[in-house]
């Protein structure tokens, strides 16, 4: 019952964002050009739960990745909710260096603090729907970090 609770609130939160961003009301039908984009759609295997801190940001942004390119290393100062559109995505983190795979349709959670890197190690284009929460007024949701020691993954 907690993980439906869970899914659905992570759900309405980004269709909220989603219609809020594109000028999308709920009570009424949109007039004029109003245009929406799916930043991205995926499912967990396990729940997350996410919570908007007061007096911080929530940023949705969307990524793309050309061939063989990367993140580099970072953290984020909240909870962050990945989705992949299209593409092949691994993520490495320097706990040990060990790649997590993600393909479209895979959703998974980044906590603040998780010193990472986000590969697309492939000769294709991959697109992400990100949600940042935490994110400090007026700050960014991507905190640059050192290489870690014993990983030489870039």
């Amino acid at each position: 019952m907690v993980r439906n609770r869970i899914r659905w609130v992570i759900g309405a939160a980004v269709i909220a964002t989603s219609m809020a961003l594109t000028g999308v009301s709920v009570a009424t039908g949109p007039t004029g050009s109003v245009v929406s984009e799916v930043l991205g759609a995926g499912s967990m295997s396990n729940g997350a739960g996410f919570a908007a801190t007061p007096e911080t940001n929530t940023v949705v942004a969307k990524f793309t990745f050309g061939p063989n390119s990367s993140t580099g290393w970072h953290t984020h100062p909240g909870k962050t909710l990945v989705t992949v559109k299209t593409g092949t995505f691994t993520v490495y983190h320097a706990r040990d260096c060990a790649p997590s795979v993600y393909g479209p349709g895979d959703a998974f959670v980044e906590l603040p603090s998780t010193v990472h890197v986000g590969r697309n190690e492939t000769g294709g284009i991959v697109e992400l729907g990100v949600v940042f929460f935490g994110v400090p007024i007026g700050g960014s949701p991507r905190i640059d970090q050192s290489q870690p020691a014993g990983c030489a993954i870039t």
